[in-house]
């Protein structure tokens, strides 16, 4: 039996780099996978996989900032599965990213729709998953953030802000949530390689590998290690904390010289 034999997670972006990777570790564990993700990725191709594989996975298609698709959901995993005991809150809008900018040129309609889908998508999966939790005798929430909610970028506005106001959110919901069972904590990942992050150019990740403390970077398996930590029973006190997974990158107080 794997440490989270009995546990059902649902993973929001499940179907994405760092989400998928989390999918197959939490499985690999005994979870029982919600895989919940928009359309376009056919996270009901990765929950086949994860059953042929001889694990329990649903797939389920949601866009998070549409509250009764999150309600849909939640009914789902329900149904599957009978509880749900973790929720890794991981989808969000990073394909605004190539459309973020400085503060005084993004546009409103890039803030505002990374707004819709990072916070607010975020706070609604928790608004609904909560109750479930409670009744089902409490709950882990893990909410993917990233190293820019405490370092300011010189060009991404939107992307920044809302991921450090995830992080608020995590604190908020244990500070009012925690004393009936629910954990919620965030995850602040540096340059995790997976499909998408592969296609940025050799010399930015070089860039990042020189001022990272270990010998290579990050990959998807990475977060989902902590993730299932933080779902097991072993993380019962860690509560309300901001978990940075970068490599050391800010251990650095100079960082090293690179050249593009």
């Amino acid at each position: 039996m794997g440490p989270l034999e009995g546990k059902v997670a649902i993973v929001t972006g499940g179907a994405g780099g760092i989400g998928s990777g989390t999918c197959r570790l939490l499985a690999g564990q005994g979870a029982s996978v919600v895989v919940a993700d928009i359309p376009d990725t056919k996270p009901s191709q990765l929950a086949e996989e994860l059953v042929a594989s001889g694990h329990q996975a649903l797939g389920v298609e949601v866009d998070i900032s549409d509250e009764a698709q999150v309600e849909a959901m939640i009914r789902a995993a329900v149904h599957a599965f009978g509880r749900i005991d973790g929720l890794h809150a991981n989808a969000a809008a990073t394909y605004l990213v190539q459309n973020d900018g400085l503060l005084s040129d993004v546009s409103r309609a890039v803030f505002e729709e990374a707004f819709q889908v990072n916070v607010l998508g975020t706070w609604l999966c928790c608004k609904h998953v909560i109750p479930v939790m409670i009744d089902g005798g409490g709950g882990s929430i893990v909410a993917t953030s990233s190293i820019a909610a405490t370092h300011a970028d010189v060009e991404r506005t939107s992307y920044g802000v809302t991921k450090a106001a995830i992080a608020q959110l995590m604190r908020t919901v244990a500070a009012q949530f925690g004393k009936q069972g629910i954990r919620a904590n965030t995850i602040l990942p540096g340059l995790i390689i997976h499909p998408a992050t592969a296609l940025l150019p050799d010399e930015y990740k070089q860039l990042i590998l020189d001022n990272v403390a270990t010998p290579r970077l990050g990959t998807p398996e990475s977060i989902g290690s902590l993730v299932a930590y933080l779902f097991s029973d072993d993380a019962r006190f860690l509560q309300g904390q901001e978990i940075r997974v970068d490599g050391g990158q800010y251990v650095l107080t100079t960082p090293r010289d690179a050249s593009y």
